[in-house]
């Protein structure tokens, strides 16, 4: 009877003594969101990530092991259908606790619809009114650590205080970084350039960078040879000094169009597939980018821009 009584004891110690972060289980769809949630739910909880490191949210297929993470987390956060269409599907026939992290309206920094020019001589329309890339604007980011925060808070109100002083310091945190981000990046923003993938608008628009333009809208869809072509002969005409890929496509086509010309290179990694996750890492992802713009963009500054 004693022995039983001290067995369960010390199981009741053990079970005491387990970390927090057992309690809140937040699956995020791609890494970036992955880095948010890890800051919201520093010290209650842990954030995962469907999305392997080399893969793309825009033509990911889910996994066995992908359905079970699904079926174990406390929620999920997503852009929503329109950037990961692979998740669509799964939460419109399982009751998965979903949160869409839906980027603002109405803070200056989407931009407009566009229409790339394809292979066939006819147009696609692709929808930018929402930029659905949030996290590389800092304030969208903010906004979509709020939304996650008050989720968790209705649904674990024991963690209220605890998530609420993980906003704050978040949010400190990330303003402080884009001030710093602000004051690196004003210098080369009349240094021209071009993006393999239509992926960095908000981080370049509120950091007044000079994007020219970029190779494809989706990743998975071959670039027109017109587009190609009006690429190259504005390289050569010295409008852009830097010209930047992405690790996740090792595009053949990026060295075509830029072979003999001098013009720099560098790769700027949209999900952040080497940053690791952390409370801070999704600031120290920001700072990340701006080092590989300035690197780029940056080289040989007396140059004509």
């Amino acid at each position: 009877m004693i022995k039983s009584k001290v067995f369960f004891a010390a199981l009741l110690l053990s079970l005491a003594a387990l970390p927090a972060w057992a309690e809140v289980r937040v699956v995020a769809s791609v890494k970036p969101l992955q880095l948010i949630a890890a800051a919201v739910v520093d010290g209650i909880g842990r954030a995962e990530v469907l999305i392997p490191p080399g893969a793309s949210p825009h033509h990911y297929a889910l996994k066995p092991s992908d359905m079970r993470k699904l079926g174990e987390a406390d929620q999920l956060i997503w852009v929503g259908p329109q950037l990961e269409m692979f998740l669509a599907k799964t939460l419109r026939q399982q009751a998965v606790p979903a949160l869409a992290l839906l980027p603002m309206e109405d803070g200056g920094d989407q931009h407009e619809a566009d229409e790339e020019q394809d292979t066939t001589g006819g147009h696609h329309h692709h929808d930018h009114e929402r930029d659905l890339h949030l996290w590389m604007n800092p304030l969208q980011a903010l906004r979509a650590a709020e939304q996650l925060s008050e989720a968790l808070a209705g649904r674990f109100p024991q963690h209220r205080e605890t998530l609420t002083k993980n906003l704050e310091r978040f949010a400190a945190s990330l303003l402080s970084k884009d001030r710093q981000l602000q004051q690196q990046l004003q210098p080369l923003q009349q240094r021209g350039f071009f993006v393999f993938h239509d992926a960095y608008s908000g981080f370049v628009k509120r950091y007044g960078l000079k994007q020219l333009g970029y190779f494809t809208v989706d990743p998975g869809r071959p670039t027109g040879t017109r587009r190609l072509a009006e690429i190259r002969q504005r390289l050569k005409a010295a409008e852009a000094v830097c010209v930047f890929g992405e690790p996740q496509f090792k595009a053949a086509v990026v060295r075509t169009v830029t072979e003999g010309l001098s013009v720099g290179y560098a790769e700027l990694d949209p999900l952040a597939s080497e940053q690791a996750v952390s409370a801070d890492g999704y600031a120290l992802y920001l700072q990340q980018l701006a080092d590989r713009f300035s690197g780029c963009l940056g080289a040989n500054l007396t140059a004509k821009p």
